[in-house]
């Protein structure tokens, strides 16, 4: 397999997949759906498509930490997608102030990661340092344009 693939499968393509849904969140707030009807749309849709993965990908058994872990990951998720859900629906905030704000989650799960994971020593301090520089000051330049 050729190293590319695993960045545009794992990478590129759920950040067009995400983004495209940052849309269609926002249309759905502004059609009048509430924060609560979007995660309970948004979880069936998930496990729908958890449903058909399973039938595709033929899953690794289950284990009971596995299982806590995924749904820990799964709250955490719909308490983000709730707030943004929220905040689109209640303050009509544009989905272009928004992304840029939410998309330095990146830097949560670096951070993260690094501690908890034990991914510390993989990190080389110096490009970490800017590149979370760049990030950033790239979420305030787009927020503010």
């Amino acid at each position: 397999m050729n190293s590319l693939w695993p960045i545009v499968i794992g990478g590129i393509l759920p950040a067009i997949f995400w983004g495209i849904a940052a849309i269609f969140q926002k249309q759905s707030a502004m059609s009048a759906t509430g924060s609560a009807v979007y995660l309970i749309v948004f979880g069936a849709a998930c496990a729908l498509a958890g449903l058909v993965a399973a039938l595709i990908w033929r899953p690794a058994p289950w284990s009971i930490e596995g299982l806590g872990f995924a749904a820990t990951a799964g709250a955490c998720f719909a308490l983000g997608t709730g707030l943004i859900s929220f905040a689109l629906f209640a303050y009509g905030v544009p989905v272009s102030k928004l992304a840029p704000i939410w998309s330095c989650n990146v830097l949560v799960t670096l951070a993260i990661g690094a501690l908890y994971l034990g991914e510390a020593s993989e990190i080389n301090t110096l490009k970490l340092a800017a590149g979370t520089l760049l990030i950033l000051s790239g979420a305030l330049l787009v927020n503010s344009a």
